[in-house]
């Protein structure tokens, strides 16, 4: 239930953040594949994005991206979430101070009510690239159980 309560803040405010342009903004949560470790359940996803997500299917081996991950503290998350939450014009309008810590605190309490006892670790790829022009990725790991937070904008 707060996991879905954490998408669909996320839906929200990408609906926000997608401005009348050519960029599409997708923020979501998502759970991660059953794997042996994190690294290999985000190279699951990868794939399995490159044949069902992007256009046109293709094969891409996890292995190509060099996919690596790092511990994040809750600075990061919160500095992520305000750099996606406010990204647009529209939202860069909106008051400093107040506004912006609340909204950002709201979704802050819905993630830790869902993933409490998870560790958060960045994700990155080399090349940077392969889904979106510009994107964060922040994954949550307790165990088996893994969920990744994705920002991105992509034409």
């Amino acid at each position: 239930m707060s996991l879905d309560r954490c998408q669909g803040f996320l839906e929200a405010l990408a609906l926000l953040n997608g401005e009348a342009s050519d960029l599409c903004a997708i923020y979501e949560m998502v759970g991660l594949p059953e794997a042996p470790d994190l690294p290999t359940a985000l190279g699951l996803r990868v794939e399995d994005a490159a044949l069902n997500v992007i256009s046109p299917a293709r094969e891409l081996a996890a292995p190509l991206w060099q996919i690596a991950t790092a511990p994040c503290d809750s600075a990061q998350l919160i500095a992520v979430c305000q750099r996606w939450f406010f990204s647009s014009q529209h939202m860069q309008a909106a008051p400093d101070g107040g506004f912006r810590a609340n909204l950002t605190t709201a979704f802050i309490e819905l993630l830790e009510d869902a993933l409490a006892g998870y560790t958060m670790h960045t994700v990155t790829m080399t090349p940077p690239m392969w889904y979106a022009i510009h994107w964060d990725e922040i994954a949550f790991e307790r165990g088996s159980d893994r969920y990744l937070l994705h920002f991105s904008h992509s034409d």
